[in-house]
């Protein structure tokens, strides 16, 4: 290609190597003019096929240039610095951009595409406007800083124009590295502004060199120069860049009324520029302007122009998702971390979090201290300890925070819990200190969550009394999860005040003997028989369970587990003269549940029918429905 490719460089080895490499597919002039005197760079640009050249450093960055464009093959020239670099997949594209502008005439000026890659900024591309193509026969360089190519004869009609070129950059990557620059460069900037002190080019780099050496009065000094010249405007391709720098210096400056006044000005002058409204969604966040905020940035995706590729949309949508979670909006944080392409990899970390602070929300678990007994607490808590959700310690009793832990303790008696139901609009789990989470598939209680019914969730309950006292465990449904209103705490338990969604729950609750004794169980309950059931006070545990078949519903489960259990205790305390008339109906109900079977069985025994009893037993080992493994074993 009949194109030379001018660069200076100093001490930047590895970058330049970078560079050249990128340019090898062109076949153009390479040349390299070295301000530092490097042997190894000098090694570099010859290896790497380009032509390598020194210059004295004169403070004055466009004499080095002009010194390039003199040491030129070609009259067409391509400008980069050695911190630039073309990206090898676009070798076709930008071979096309090159080859078109050069058929071009000669007064036309080319700017491209510098995509910077920003400090801290894994994401979204900074593309600013650069003029680097021209002929050196019609253009040189002025500015002993931020230089720029200007015709060579004033009153040439030339004109500028941008082709689809990207150039990558990094030679700002780091805060350091720019107040170096910035101070490297504002020197040279003042010198040129001494004699022509109301450019308007000038004013502006002075203006950004003093903001990011955050002196801020400085910068809006030459910033409201700027902005006031007569010859500004606003169709400028930094111009945005002046008001950028002008809102930034107000607000370090603390002259907040000015910033919401301007913003609301420039508002009119970048109508349709994502980088405006996404950097005014910015300031008003600064500002606890929130609702601005928002607004701001949803006008960002909306834009059709963009310099910061992702503010138009990723960025953007990326910090609505964060306002909404701040704010407590999980369903409008979800919807707009979603906006964001699946490979912004901070929407999709914030979204995975959203959803595990959701699951972690869904939940309060409510631990009632019935025995107000340190261990039983510490036993309780350290089986919830891998569960996310808040824990509410509901106890008279003050524990230190040593042995609470992460969860909190609330000075009340446990019967206070119906007010925290009345009041709550997520999911309550309840446990009584004492007892142990056993088992719990988190997955699937997600899944039951996020379903987001007003629903009765029952788990298993076992005392590991059973075990001493019967021989064998046996489990039982009980409601421990429950949704808000649609529920109150009575007489030591959960119970529906309304219509739900009963649902079986994956959590098993181990249920010492001594906790279920310290709740307040109605007398008048099966749970009451139960418990002294599970003690092995079986006649007590008769006349109670015969109390409560008189008037019970058959088709509860709580019934089915009465009448197994009234069964067993006839047989084990010699009472079963009065089971006889209730026997035809019991199994109308419960022949197909292998519970009633094994109890059935034992009875059968009991009377020394054994042959009836073998087939009761066989019964429940086919049926295996019962929550007792034993039973579904028993032969």
């Amino acid at each position: 290609m009949d194109l030379s490719v001018c660069i200076i460089t100093k001490n930047e080895n590895e970058k330049l190597k970078r560079c050249l490499k990128s340019l090898a597919f062109l076949k153009a002039d390479i040349v390299v003019v070295d301000t530092g005197f490097n042997d190894e760079t000098r090694k570099i640009v010859t290896e790497l096929n380009g032509r390598y050249f020194t210059f004295e450093w004169c403070d004055d960055f466009s004499a080095a240039r002009n010194y390039s464009l003199e040491q030129a093959y070609y009259d067409d020239i391509m400008v980069i610095d050695s911190d630039e670099w073309l990206d090898e997949k676009e070798m076709t594209f930008n071979k096309a951009a090159l080859e078109s502008f050069i058929r071009r005439d000669l007064y036309t000026l080319a700017c491209c595409y510098q995509v910077n890659i920003e400090p801290n900024l894994a994401y979204g591309e900074y593309h600013a406007v650069v003029p680097r193509i021209f002929s050196k026969k019609y253009f040189h360089y002025e500015g002993k800083a931020h230089e720029q190519p200007v015709p060579l004869m004033k009153d040439v009609n030339s004109r500028t124009i941008t082709v689809e070129l990207k150039m990558y950059h990094d030679g700002y990557a780091g805060a350091g590295v720019v107040k170096a620059k910035s101070k490297r460069n504002l020197a040279l900037l003042l010198q040129d502004l001494k004699n022509d002190e109301h450019n308007i080019y000038l004013l502006f780099q002075v203006g950004m060199s003093y903001l990011n050496l955050e002196q801020y009065e400085l910068a809006l000094k030459y910033f409201e120069e700027e902005l006031a010249n007569r010859n500004f405007n606003y169709s400028y391709v930094y111009a945005y860049d002046v008001c950028y720098g002008y809102l930034k210096a107000l607000l370090n400056l603390g002259q907040t009324d000015l910033v919401l006044a301007k913003l609301t000005y420039f508002a009119k002058k970048f109508p349709n520029l994502a980088d405006f409204w996404y950097d005014a969604g910015d300031f008003y966040l600064k500002l606890n302007r929130i609702n601005q905020a928002v607004e701001a940035f949803r006008r960002a995706v909306k834009c059709s122009q963009v310099t910061l590729v992702g503010k138009d949309g990723d960025f953007a949508y990326y910090n609505l998702g964060k306002i909404y979670a701040y704010l407590g909006d999980f369903q409008q944080a979800s919807y707009y971390y979603k906006q964001c392409s699946t490979d912004f990899g901070p929407a999709q970390t914030e979204l995975l979090a959203l959803r595990q602070r959701q699951f972690s929300q869904a939940v309060t678990v409510y631990i009632l201290d019935t025995l107000k007994d340190e261990r039983a607490l510490i036993k309780t808590l350290t089986s919830l300890e891998t569960l996310p959700f808040t824990k509410l310690v509901l106890s008279q009793k003050a524990y230190p925070q040593a042995i609470l832990g992460k969860s909190k303790l609330v000075q009340l008696e446990p019967s206070a819990l119906n007010e925290y139901l009345k009041q709550t609009t997520n999911y309550s789990l309840v446990l009584y200190s004492g007892e142990s989470l056993v088992d719990l598939d988190l997955g699937k209680l997600k899944a039951v969550l996020e379903s987001k019914l007003a629903l009765s969730g029952y788990g298993l309950v076992f005392s590991p009394n059973q075990v001493k006292v019967l021989g064998y465990r046996s489990f039982y449904h009980e409601l421990r999860l429950a949704t808000g209103t649609a529920h109150e705490f009575q007489a030591g338990l959960l119970q529906a005040t309304s219509d739900t969604k009963e649902v079986l729950i994956p959590l098993t609750i181990e249920s010492p003997i001594e906790v279920r004794a310290s709740l307040d169980f109605s007398k008048t309950s099966s749970v009451y028989a139960t418990l002294l059931f599970i003690e092995g006070n079986y006649t007590n545990a008769l006349k109670y369970y015969q109390s409560y078949l008189k008037d019970c519903d058959y088709g509860l489960e709580e019934s089915l587990h009465s009448v197994a259990n009234a069964i067993l205790a006839s047989v084990f305390s010699d009472q079963i003269d009065w089971l006889e008339p209730y026997l035809e109906t019991w199994t109308q109900f419960y022949q197909n549940f292998a519970i009633y079977q094994f109890s059935l069985g034992h009875y059968l025994k009991k009377i020394d029918k054994k042959q009836a009893a073998q087939q009761a037993f066989r019964e429940a080992k086919r049926l295996a429905n019962s929550l007792n493994p034993i039973i579904n074993e028993e032969d």
